[in-house]
């Protein structure tokens, strides 16, 4: 059960991430953000948003094998 949570863990984070990295570039494009602090500051919204998503998974699927689910 916990390799699942995580698999769909990684796969959901890869697409949120994706999604972060689109929206934090397209909005601080607005601001007048150029070029290496564009990319900077939109990859460092996906990478927090990979983890974030990864380590939700992690807990989702620790909870649900060790307290809903007796296996």
């Amino acid at each position: 059960m916990l390799v699942i949570s995580i698999v769909i863990g990684i796969v959901f984070g890869l697409v949120a991430a994706a999604s972060a990295f689109v929206i934090t570039w397209h909005e601080y494009e607005k601001h007048k953000f150029t070029g290496k602090r564009l990319f900077k500051e939109a990859f460092q919204s996906a990478i927090f948003t990979f983890a974030v998503f990864l380590i939700l998974s992690f807990i989702i699927g620790f909870i649900l094998k060790h307290f809903v689910i007796n296996e």
